[in-house]
């Protein structure tokens, strides 16, 4: 009986690497997210801050993106589209630079995102809906030394986890369902370098985030079984991955061209479990085998008196296993291209927006402890945001 419950309770856990979320402001969204090496922009508080310690005076910019992704999965019971709605993370960049000193702030979503599976469909009871949402606060200082600009700061993570999946009991079905909430803290660090009048580097690193989680576990059972599954408290915690960043920006007259490179260290999460309060509950365990990646971001601009145009294009890889690939966590390598402009309304006001196209390479999955199946799909994202730098 033991052993049964067991298999009844364990939802599936959110896979974090399919998560990762590389527009953070309508400017370097337009750019394929390439913005390390931007310092003209308030998206730099996120990006790259020490790139703003030029004594620019503020840099304010406010963003509002919608993702909807779709995501398909086919299987010997035939192919089901997931139910996703469209998610809108803000973001905001606020910067004060005088003399060889900056301050500022940046707000985004490093994180979010999930998926959502119709309630009935055939693998309803791996997963229905498993959600992320990570908030992030990044105050930050900077200094200016000769040419070479340096920035270090701190950031605070809260974040929202929800996962729900149907409970098989073999004649009737019931569901579990997991709301937690929790946050984490970690650093940051950057340095800018205009190496001459048409090329500036940029280096980033953002630390890892250990967030603790907890909050409610909801079961739906039959009577039979309902001593064995409580309503009751949960908590886990998960590992938000260090990143690095190394970005370069060319230009020249008109024309900007941009690139980046960002190392993601997901192996810091090796295994996230589930503790549940009630003894007779046994705690559900994950193991993750994230691989390490390397994400590719590229674009270009070209500017005409009030107007900016650009595009750009990324390749970012999946960390995700087949082995560890499950309808919770369809995660797929990601291929997107971009478009964005920029128009200024007035001589300190800019408003901004982009579209994105991203498409998730068809994967199937080589776990024992799912049903066979391939996972694939789409996503389109669109943004929209206003500048306010009056210098």
């Amino acid at each position: 009986m033991k052993k049964l419950i067991f298999l009844l309770a364990v939802p599936q856990l959110a896979h974090a690497g399919g998560l990762a979320v590389g527009e953070q402001n309508a400017v370097s969204a337009g750019t394929a997210g390439a913005g390390a090496a931007r310092d003209d922009d308030p998206g730099a508080a996120w990006h790259d801050p020490a790139a703003l310690a030029d004594g620019g005076g503020w840099r304010v910019g406010f963003s509002l993106v919608g993702a909807h992704p779709s995501v398909q999965t086919t299987s010997a019971a035939g192919t089901t589209d997931s139910a996703s709605a469209w998610q809108t993370p803000p973001h905001l960049d606020a910067s004060y630079a005088q003399g060889n000193f900056v301050a500022g702030l940046a707000v985004g979503v490093p994180f979010g995102g999930g998926i959502t599976w119709p309630q009935t469909w055939p693998g309803s009871t791996e997963a229905v809906q498993t959600q992320l949402m990570d908030i992030r606060s990044a105050p930050f200082v900077g200094y200016r030394i000769g040419k070479l600009r340096v920035a270090a700061g701190m950031h605070v993570d809260a974040a929202r986890l929800q996962i729900s999946r149907n409970l098989d009991f073999i004649d009737t079905l019931g569901d579990v369902k997991l709301d937690m909430a929790g946050h984490g803290y970690g650093v940051d660090a950057s340095a800018y370098f205009p190496a001459s009048d048409d090329v500036s580097l940029a280096l980033t690193y953002r630390s890892r985030t250990k967030i603790n989680f907890s909050g409610n576990a909801n079961f739906t059972a039959p009577d039979a079984f309902s001593e064995k599954t409580p309503d009751q408290h949960a908590s886990t915690s998960m590992t938000m991955p260090d990143q690095l960043v190394l970005g370069a920006a060319w230009h020249r007259g008109s024309i900007r061209a941009l690139g980046e490179v960002e190392y993601t260290r997901w192996s810091v999460d090796p295994e996230t479990t589930v503790h549940f309060e009630m003894p007779q509950t046994p705690d559900a365990v994950q193991v993750n085998g994230w691989k390490n990646t390397f994400t590719v971001r590229g674009g270009g601009e070209w500017r005409r008196d009030e107007l900016t145009v650009r595009g750009g294009a990324y390749y970012d890889p999946s960390p995700v296993p087949t082995a560890h690939l499950t309808p919770s966590s369809p995660d797929s390598m990601r291929i997107g291209v971009t478009a964005g402009a920029s128009y200024r309304l007035a001589p300190a006001w800019s408003a901004d927006a982009f579209a994105e196209y991203m498409k998730l390479l068809s994967r199937d999955t080589t776990s024992t402890d799912t049903m066979p199946a391939s996972f694939g799909g789409s996503a389109v994202v669109v943004g929209a945001g206003v500048r306010w730098m009056p210098r």
